[in-house]
């Protein structure tokens, strides 16, 4: 959800130029007042110049209204299939994104393999796009979890490792990274596989304070078992400085003794 405020905060700015009901709406839903937003985009939509945007807008408020009933959830969908299925704009990009999150989220039962494709087009389409970014972690985690089970775990690794290639925002490839390396711990695969990821994510520096420390004890830990001792003792001496009151204070520094 977090990532999703981001991509709200950003449209906010991106889109205020074109219309101030299109600014404060996606402030409005930013600050989770969705009643307040659908009444902002329904009065921006007046506005032939920018209704496509204010329909999107629309769209995402409706479920962010809660309780979401049966006739939000399909006004909802008939909005962004009409948005998905008529142009490549922001608004088209974000609508293909929402149709997923509907077939994974808002339906008695969950469609994993409709999500999927939606993420799989989007991706495919405007790999550059926010919407885009933020689908790469999400398929990931399709690809990991729920698809094809009948695959060995280290080949459904190796599918969702391809999206690395498309990442292009450290914050998506920080999320991909942080939801392969938790896959190979999650599937007891060769600790070895996660390391370049737990690197990657703590030099990316996208991950807050509690899972950055945890990130760091990670790769240290890794970074003994497979050998490299030398590593093993300047992530544990992040540890440290960066954290003086972590928990495990006591625990690394005798590991670091034990190094020594």
């Amino acid at each position: 959800m977090k990532r999703l405020l981001l991509i709200f905060i950003a449209l906010a700015g991106a889109w205020s130029a074109q219309a101030d009901g299109l600014a404060d709406g996606w402030r409005a839903l930013a600050d989770y007042r969705p009643e307040q937003a659908l009444k902002l985009f329904d009065t921006a939509a007046a506005d032939p110049a920018v209704a496509r945007a204010a329909r999107f807008g629309r769209g995402v408020a409706l479920l962010a209204k809660q309780p979401v009933d049966a006739a939000q959830l399909a006004e909802a969908r008939r909005i962004f299939e009409e948005l998905a299925g008529s142009g490549g704009d922001d608004a088209a990009q974000g609508a293909r994104f929402f149709l997923a999150r509907l077939a994974q989220h808002h339906q008695p039962q969950a469609d994993d393999a409709l999500a999927a494709r939606q993420f799989e087009q989007l991706i495919a389409a405007q790999p550059d796009s926010p919407w885009a970014q933020a689908a790469l972690s999400r398929l990931a985690l399709l690809r990991l979890y729920a698809l094809d089970r009948s695959t060995a775990p280290a080949a459904r690794l190796t599918g969702a490792e391809a999206l690395i290639a498309v990442a292009r925002e450290p914050q998506a490839e920080s999320d991909l990274r942080s939801a392969l390396a938790e896959a190979i711990f999650y599937y007891k695969l060769p600790v070895a596989r996660a390391l370049p990821h737990l690197l990657a994510v703590e030099r990316l520096g996208k991950v807050d304070a509690v899972t950055r420390a945890d990130v760091l004890v990670q790769i240290a830990e890794v970074s003994v078992l497979t050998g490299d001792k030398a590593q093993a003792r300047v992530f544990y001496a992040k540890l440290l400085q960066e954290f003086p009151r972590d928990q495990r204070h006591t625990m690394v520094q005798e590991k670091l003794k034990a190094l020594e």
